[in-house]
């Protein structure tokens, strides 16, 4: 017959066996901020931002011919051509901003250090024929030619002077500098993306990215843009009234994307948390 005691050890082996191993939670993995890699991608997209955008508007000589054509010194240029027409019989004005805009791309052109394009002068010779049919004259090929070529000297006149050359000879550096500066942040922000998708941090990283990229474009282009005129310190008055209003142009344009970069990488985040969630 067995004791007390060890029937007591035997009832507890007993209930030790019947007892089920209880379950370890299973490890979960949380997510993991990287605020040091968000903000070096903030940097590169606003840096990429801002070079790019003035790549496509302040260096860019179609659209500096848009702006300089509604400016003071494309009004010169215009009523001088109209006013050497109205001497020669054709009045009302045929020549427009849109006419004399691939003219005055031709003069930028040379000021940028570019390949000089040949101009498209049908939409000016239209407009001479057109208006002077309605003042009675004949405008023949020969005319209308000496015209266009009387505009291309103008321009090259106005804008290509000894003056602007040596203005521009520190705008022509500092666009080369601006396109070095806009490949390097575009390796270097394709680079970044791809050790984020290594890591798993893409969406994470890039929402980020390009709010904060967004924001400080916008700001560095508010500020330039109210201190344009300031910058902007050249030994000819015609310099500084031909880069001023295409600075602050292009530095609009920048604010815009500055601002729609914002919304895009807030939407961003908002999709990668959602995702995350789920």
């Amino acid at each position: 017959m067995l004791s007390l005691e060890t029937q007591s050890r035997m009832a507890r082996y007993h209930s030790d066996e019947d007892e089920e191993p209880s379950q370890q939670p299973a490890p979960t993995t949380e997510y993991q901020r990287r605020p040091g890699l968000d903000r070096w991608l903030a940097l590169l997209f606003a840096i990429l931002t801002i070079t790019l955008g003035l790549r496509f508007t302040v260096f860019n000589a179609s659209y500096t011919a848009g702006v300089v054509s509604r400016s003071s010194v494309g009004e010169k240029v215009i009523n001088r051509l109209n006013d050497d027409l109205e001497e020669l019989g054709v009045t009302g004005s045929p020549v427009s901003a849109s006419i004399a805009e691939p003219f005055l791309a031709q003069g930028i052109e040379r000021l940028y250090g570019q390949s000089v394009t040949t101009v498209d002068t049908t939409d000016l010779t239209t407009a001479i024929k057109t208006q002077a049919a309605q003042t009675g004259v004949t405008a023949s090929e020969s005319f209308t030619k000496r015209i266009s070529q009387d505009a291309q000297k103008l321009t090259k006149a106005t804008l290509n002077s000894a003056t602007m050359t040596a203005a521009m000879a520190r705008v022509q550096l500092i666009r080369r500098l601006n396109l070095w500066l806009m490949i390097a942040s575009a390796l270097l922000a394709v680079v970044t993306l791809i050790y984020a998708v290594g890591v798993h941090h893409f969406l994470g990283s890039l929402g980020p990215g390009l709010s904060v990229g967004g924001l400080l474009t916008g700001l560095v282009s508010t500020g330039a843009f109210f201190l344009a005129p300031f910058a902007i310190v050249s030994t000819s008055t015609l310099a500084t009234h031909l880069m001023t209003p295409v600075a602050r142009s292009g530095l609009s344009v920048l604010i815009f994307v500055g601002v729609a970069e914002i919304v895009l990488g807030l939407l961003v985040m908002l999709g990668h948390r959602t995702f995350r969630r789920e």
